[in-house]
């Protein structure tokens, strides 16, 4: 049950999902969420952790392991490459998790959750589909195998066949909770942009009377990988893990996760400084300092917090994107040096991020610099003083 293991000729194995967190066991857990990742044909997934959603629900007493899965006995398509083929390895994953489910319970484990990211998510909820009483509830996030569709497009009724499977196996009778993503501009179903899945999923859940949560288009975050954001858990998390806690009992229809009323541009720390900038030396660097990548077009910001000297502390933080797709964020720098009108600041792993402030100090020139990567911006104050 190590963290970080390697397949080792394995078919599947498990690991706990997260070895920061200890392992309460049957008797003292909340209970268990078996956690199953995506597929990219061949390609390595089971190292990909699991997001900060389910970290969450790991510091509010869940035990969380990972059902990894073998990437070189796993494909979607043929040798061609452009027929699906998911389901004849995929009724095996679903088999495999009923039966882990099964052992969890004869444990001592009276909850257990499905829980999974795209192909993840699809087994999770054909799971719960097949045994409706195994599970007290499944978090499908992204469900589907859209990525493994080969060279077919989305007019050809090869993704409708993927949207089919997902109403089919929703409007099944179940007893477990459901959270369910299906979040907008996800490349991988590409017909949903024009025929919008969220409805649908809607009425069939309505329908069957299950208690749901669901994200669909209106999410204010794009793409497949949505639920894997920083922002999603920052602004979902909370009521997603209340909603699947066993000492709560929702009603059967859908419970609202509403998104924040106002979306800030960037995640920032509570307890965030944003000193008034000084007139002259150093103090020109005080304060806050927004722009975006020219090339990205990401959006930037850096805090100056405090200085000390000739060292300062300062935040970085970056946006979701243009597309708003990319998770959003933010580190901390302490003592890093000012050499005249030029603070550099290593980030680790390789990054570099070089600030040069103007001569007037109404502007700071940006670098920042990873591997044989360069991306620039020009930073100016926030108008009207908002971050």
């Amino acid at each position: 049950m190590a963290c970080g293991q390697n397949a080792n000729g394995r078919a599947y194995w498990t690991e706990y999902a997260f070895c920061a967190i200890p392992v309460r066991g049957p008797a003292k857990a909340k209970g268990l969420i078996l956690w199953s990742h995506g597929v990219d044909g061949k390609n390595e997934q089971f190292r990909s952790p699991p997001p900060l959603l389910v970290k969450r629900m790991g510091y509010a007493g869940w035990d969380v392991v990972k059902i990894n899965r073998n990437n070189l006995y796993e494909t979607c398509s043929t040798a061609g490459g452009n027929i699906l083929n998911c389901w004849t390895g995929g009724a095996k994953h679903v088999d495999d998790l009923i039966e882990r489910a099964r052992q969890a319970r004869a444990q001592g484990y009276s909850k257990v959750v499905a829980a999974g990211q795209s192909f993840g998510g699809a087994i999770s909820i054909e799971a719960s589909a097949k045994a409706p009483d195994l599970f007290h509830a499944v978090i499908a996030l992204s469900p589907g195998h859209g990525s493994d569709v080969g060279s077919g497009t989305w007019s050809t009724g090869t993704y409708y066949s993927l949207d089919k499977q997902l109403l089919d196996a929703l409007a099944k009778p179940r007893s477990a909770r459901l959270v369910i993503l299906l979040p907008p501009g996800d490349a991988y179903h590409p017909n949903r942009y024009k025929d919008p899945i969220g409805p649908k999923v809607h009425s069939a859940l309505l329908a069957n009377g299950a208690a749901f949560v669901q994200f669909d288009e209106t999410l204010p975050i794009n793409g497949h990988g949505a639920a894997m954001t920083n922002q999603f858990d920052a602004w979902f998390g909370s009521c997603i893990r209340d909603f699947v806690d066993p000492a709560r009992s929702p009603v059967a229809g859908e419970t609202r996760c509403p998104p924040p009323t106002v979306l800030a541009p960037f995640l920032l720390p509570a307890n965030l400084a944003t000193p008034t900038p000084g007139a002259n030396g150093t103090a020109r660097w005080l304060g806050a300092w927004k722009g975006a990548y020219s090339d990205s077009k990401r959006e930037l910001m850096v805090v100056v917090e405090r200085i000390d000297g000739q060292t300062a502390a300062l935040l970085y933080s970056w946006g979701p994107g243009p597309n708003r797709d990319l998770s959003m964020g933010w580190n901390r720098y302490d003592k890093v040096r000012i050499d005249g009108n030029t603070i550099k600041v290593d980030r680790g792993e390789g990054r570099t991020l070089e600030l040069m402030l103007a001569s007037d100090g109404a502007s700071v020139e940006a670098v920042h610099r990873y591997k044989d990567l360069r991306s620039t911006a020009t930073l100016t104050r926030p108008t009207g003083g908002k971050l």
